[in-house]
């Protein structure tokens, strides 16, 4: 037997002494424990100690150096306690004893300067597992939902429900003692409560913290830091705001929720991608990825849409195959942080300019059983907004209705007849005789109602040296449009845990299989299934179109262009199909050298293989013996990482380093297959092509990185920190391939310096200044390349483009770099009256330099372009949240949010002689974007009728037309102004979401309007249908003009006004009601059999309403590509508006 007085160990007394010795130590411990019955009081010394893993014995030495205490205790009374985590700040004696026995089967006494360690008294029971139940509440009784409640020493925890209510599961080892609960929530103190009673319901009131600032937020690498010590901006948006009221892109429902982040779905059916913008367009490349770099649990992941983004002015093959964050299951997301300037993802280097939007995944925790989570969505889609045509003069042309089929045919998308009169003469191309009547239902009559069903199941649990979280989630959607459906399958495993006390590890696997059938295309008219609800005449059905196939299987007539084609017969013998398998998987493990000094090393591997097909039928008008394209696929990005990080305080500083290596591979292999003209008709195999072409593409890039970070902070007021990453490129030349990126950011604690006012409970300064990269060129693009030429002699090579596609013969630059981007940023934020009102307020100014421009260079060269470091942007703007809680009661609570933005965006120089470069056009070029100095980047550019100084239109008065005007800049595409509006309100059990957002400031130019202007479907082709349209102005030399165009002249005239792109051109501002969530939490006391702890029902709707809007006969967010050609809408899929329910239960 061995007695332990700190700093001498006696050994066992021979056995002469030992009666007389055990009598002593007894009388000794029964004098102290009587003295001071069993506990002391809390003594003023006060005491600071932050460890990890730590054993007893070291804690009591910690103890012993800062306060000056003797313990005394018998050493084996040590062998069977557990290790803990201790981490205070000026505690007294007492709060640290507790924490340090907390779940121990010690007790402590004190006696002057000596700490007597003993067994804890124990009642002879049985232990068996137990439950503690209860609820976390406010300070005033309200409930407070998502509170993680944990069982302290331990990794057992939950999070409380709806109704603040948690039950907590207790292994048979913990439940013959005292238990200690650590009960934590976002805005709040963290509370403490012992629990000796499992049997009766334990209430754990939290108060408000004296500031939010000490909210954890996670950072670039996946680094944990308190709101406090950032100087630049980062918003967290909860798992649970996307599980709900879903959007099968979990990135598009980002749109209202976060200040400065312009997000939107592409309209282009199941399993479209998304756009994402942060603090407005970064680069003026057309082909430069402006959206933000997205990283699972701190490794990026990949974005892209396989073989591009649908383009402006496409027609037949030009869909949307979904992005890169389609594929994340928004049940597997804990929370969501956006980092918005570049300070704070500097650490990612070259690919950080627009941002980061890190994803940290759920994961397992230790707990008795197994943990089951349930969650099932089930919506139905239908459409949000109609055209309203003009329903005065139907089917027809020059004022003249169909009563042959020939006509009908003729004019199957013309609404250029007589005046609408019921008359039963009228023919439709089914070649029946109808009434000639308005046919106002044809978007209903050719759409279905979409819908998604979204299921995931979840298990979780593990002790405290492993635990685990395995989820497997089915998402089925089928479009509005017949025929087109989306699934997604994935699994999702997460695995955490110690293999030594310093030795921990942390592993990720997601597997997803996504099919999708018939998606949609947009754009032109060619195999475009919308035109026919949108384009055929007002007075025609458009099922008298079906079923769009005749006898022999070949597509019939219905209007006088081949190209636009019957949409049943898109929908019945069209065949597109795709399919994607993706790998995500990471792993990492963390070795503690010493007391917070770690080495961690992570590999992470994103991968898929893609494979689509996408088939025009033998007998389709436009290509009458078929066509066939498709594409192979497959993408791999390689990442390893290793860091070593060291934190330290010493006295009022604190300090924490990081360094690392980053080294990443990517690879993308593309395998091109095309051909027209299939030889066996009917039979549709790339093998039966009569012309068949492959193109391979093989893109290989690697980029290795050094970095580091250091953080400093005086007295937890004051805190600086810097960071540096330089990247070396495989795709650049040798003598230009390093590149460095620095930042710094602080921030000052001015409510700990300073007295403020009463009503200021918190109050931060903060600023950031930083220089990241990107649209790093790609593999291969400063070198030229070469292709074979036939020839009869020596073979001959002749130079490719290195504009992929264009035709447009350009030189290489060997110097080209990724462009720079700069951001300086500074704010304030705070919490006042009672930390019931918060805000954030920041104004940034971000300075983009040597962006790829691709410059005119004179012909003689033998090129006519050159790509060169030479584009200067700029961005510059306000971010604004502020939000509170008006209403604060134990059955009653209301919080509101509010946040804003404004972006102003503009082209400082493109290259030397150049002020506009033309990016994109539509079909027709009647619309068009443009880089133009001194506007916004990617303006929309249009052309409208010339008028003179007094505002008359001037006319040619040959043609009788009016002169058409210059292209001239018209608005932005990308909306300056954005807001969101949340409240939430809670009644009893009850709770209700409101999501209000809006746009501001941009323009859309509607194609769709062009061709239903030209076709007489608009309302303002009416003018001059009864007996002429008379117009008035000047000629070119300034005289009036005057003229009447007759009725069978209308067509002609109005189908000019393509020419005037202004007529077209819309204010594209909305306000949206974007999100209703309706819920109610039952209760689960009465289930006790079930072992149900929480069960939540939810009505739920996206994009219910627009409450505001310019555009009649469109939403004004329908886009059929997420590229950054944005602004124009084109016959694409109508945006739609769910309605469902949702089913939450946790086991």
């Amino acid at each position: 037997m061995k007695f332990y007085l700190h700093g001498i160990t006696t050994h066992e007394p021979t056995s002469l002494y030992r009666k007389i010795f055990l009598v002593m130590k007894v009388a000794i411990i029964l004098v102290i424990i009587c003295s001071l019955q069993v506990k002391a009081a809390v003594y003023a010394q006060k005491i600071t100690l932050t460890e990890k893993n730590a054993s007893l014995e070291k804690i009591f030495k910690e103890i012993k150096e800062q306060a000056g205490y003797t313990f005394f205790y018998e050493n084996k009374l040590l062998k069977n306690t557990h290790n803990v985590d201790i981490n205070v700040k000026d505690a007294s004696l007492n709060e640290v004893l507790e924490q340090c026995l907390a779940g121990q089967s010690l007790s402590y006494g004190i006696s002057g300067k000596t700490i007597v360690i003993t067994p804890k008294p124990t009642i002879a029971v049985n232990h068996v597992d137990a439950d503690i139940h209860g609820k976390v509440t406010d300070e005033k009784g309200a409930p407070l939902p998502g509170a993680t409640v944990k069982v302290k020493g331990t990794d057992i925890g939950v999070t409380s429900d709806v109704n603040g209510s948690f039950k907590v599961n207790l292994p048979a080892k913990l439940t013959g003692n005292p238990v200690i609960l650590t009960a934590s929530f976002i805005g709040y103190k963290t509370e403490e409560i012992t629990v000796t009673d499992f049997n009766s319901p334990v209430i754990i009131k939290l108060v408000n913290s004296a500031s939010s600032l000490n909210t954890v937020v996670v950072t670039a690498l996946g680094i944990n830091k308190e709101q406090r010590s950032i100087g630049y901006a980062a918003t967290v948006v909860q798992g649970s705001d996307f599980t709900q009221a879903r959007e099968n892109n979990v990135a598009a429902a980002l749109t209202g929720k976060v200040a400065g982040v312009n997000a939107i779905g592409a309209s282009t059916g199941p399993g479209g991608s998304s756009r994402v913008i942060i603090r407005g367009d970064g680069s003026l490349s057309g082909t430069s990825n402006n959206q933000p770099l997205y990283v699972i649990n701190g490794m990026p992941i990949d974005n892209t849409v396989p073989g591009g983004s649908a383009s402006s002015n496409g027609g037949g093959f030009n869909i949307d195959r979904g992005d890169g964050i389609a594929d994340i299951n928004p049940d597997d997301i804990e929370t969501i942080t956006v980092l918005k300037g570049g300070t704070a993802a500097a650490l990612y280097g070259s690919r950080a300019a627009n941002g980061v939007i890190l994803i940290t995944t759920k994961k397992g925790k230790a707990q008795k059983g197994v943990g089951v989570e349930f969650n099932s969505t089930a919506t139905m889609e239908t459409i949000a907004v109609k055209p309203d045509f003009q329903y005065e003069y139907g089917q027809g042309n020059l004022g003249v209705k169909p009563t042959t089929l020939a006509a009908a045919q003729a004019t199957g998308r013309l609404s250029w007849g007589s005046k609408i009169d019921g008359s039963t003469n009228y023919v439709g191309v089914d070649g029946l005789t109808h009434p000639y009547v308005a046919q106002k239902n044809n978007l209903d009559n050719y759409y279905q109602n979409g819908s998604t069903y979204t299921n995931t199941l979840a298990l979780s649990g593990g002790t405290e040296a492993v635990t685990y979280r395995f989820s497997v989630a089915d998402l089925n959607s089928k479009g509005i449009l017949p025929g087109t459906t989306y699934d997604r399958k994935t699994g999702n495993l997460s695995l955490s845990g110690k293999l030594s006390p310093k030795l921990t590890f942390e592993a990720l696997a997601q597997y997803n299989v996504e099919t999708g059938h018939n998606r949609t295309s947009a754009g032109d008219a060619t195999g475009n299934p919308n035109w026919s609800p949108y384009m055929i005449a007002n007075t025609a059905n458009v099922q008298w179109l079906k079923p769009g196939y005749d006898a022999n299987g070949n597509e019939t007539v219905w209007n006088d262009a081949s190209v636009a084609t019957n949409g049943y017969f898109v929908i019945n013998k069209f065949k597109e199909d795709d399919t994607k398998n993706r790998f995500i998987g990471q792993g990492s493990i963390a070795y503690e050298f010493a007391k917070d000094l770690i080495l961690k090393a992570t590999i992470s591997q994103d991968h898929f293989d893609y494979n689509w097909t996408d088939i025009t039928p033998t007998g389709t008008l436009y290509q009458l013996n078929g066509q066939y394209v498709g594409l192979k696929s497959d993408l791999t990005e390689t990442n390893g990482l290793a860091t070593l990080s060291y934190k330290k305080q010493v006295s009022d500083f604190g300090m924490s380093f990081l360094t690392g290596v980053n080294k990443r591979h990517s690879a993308e292999n593309d395998l091109n297959l095309s051909g027209t003209g299939f030889i066996i008709p009917y039979f549709y195999s790339y093998n039966n092509l009569t012309a068949p072409t492959t193109t391979i593409t093989t893109l290989h890039q690697d980029v290795n990185s050094a970095f580091g970070s250091a953080d400093f902070n005086y007295k937890s007021v004051f805190y600086v920190g810097v960071t540096g990453r330089n990247d070396w490129f495989s795709t650049l030349s040798p003598k230009n391939n390093s590149i460095f990126y620095p930042s710094v950011n602080a921030s000052l604690i001015l409510s700990d310096i300073f007295k403020l006012p009463a009503v200021f409970n918190s109050l931060k300064l903060k600023g950031a200044y930083s220089e990241v990269g990107g649209g790093a060129p790609d593999p291969y693009a400063i070198n030229l390349t070469y292709s074979n030429v036939s020839s009869s002699g020596p073979p001959l090579q002749n130079v490719s483009s290195n504009t992929g596609g264009s035709g447009v013969s350009g030189i290489t630059n060997q110097n080209l770099k990724p462009y720079t981007s700069t951001t300086s940023e500074g704010g304030i934020e705070g919490q006042m009256f009672g930390n019931r009102l918060n805000f954030d307020l920041t104004y940034y100014n971000r300075l983009t330099k040597n962006d790829i421009v691709n410059a005119t260079i004179s012909s003689t060269s033998g090129y006519n372009s050159v790509y060169l470091n030479t584009g200067k942007l700029r961005n510059r703007g306000i971010e604004a949240l502020i939000g509170g809680s008006p209403i604060k009661r134990p059955d009653f609570g209301w919080n509101v949010s509010y946040n804003f933005s404004y972006n102003d965006n503009k082209v400082l120089y493109l290259t030397n002689g150049i002020t506009s470069m033309n990016l994109a056009s539509t079909v027709g070029n009647w619309g068009n974007i443009n880089n133009i100095v001194g506007y916004s980047a990617f303006e929309l550019v249009e052309t409208s009728m010339l008028k003179d100084a007094h505002g008359n239109v001037v006319f040619n008065s040959s043609s009788g037309l009016p002169v058409q005007a210059p292209l001239h800049p018209v608005g932005k595409t990308v909306a300056p102004v954005t807001m969101g509006l949340t409240n939430t309100f809670r009644y009893k059990r009850f709770s209700l979401d409101v999501l209000l957002d809006g746009k501001f400031g941009n323009k859309v130019f509607s194609i769709s309007e062009v061709y239903e202007t030209r076709l007489g479907l608009l309302k303002t082709t009416l003018p001059g249908r009864a007996n002429g349209l008379t117009v008035t102005g000047v000629d070119q030399t300034g005289k009036p003009y005057t003229e009447t165009i007759p009725v069978s002249g209308l067509h002609a005239y109005y189908d000019n006004y393509k020419n005037y792109g202004d007529l077209f051109l819309h204010d594209g501002s909305f306000v949206k009601l974007r999100q209703v969530l309706l819920s109610y939490s039952i209760p689960v006391n009465n289930l006790k059999l079930f072992k149900i702890q929480s069960l939540n029902l939810s009505l739920v709707a996206r994009n219910l309403a627009i409450l505001y809007k310019k555009t009649d006969g469109f939403d004004p967010e329908e886009s059929y590509s997420n590229s950054n050609y944005q602004g124009f809408e084109s016959v694409q899929l109508p945006r739609t508006r769910s309605f469902g329910l949702n089913l939450s239960v946790k086991f």
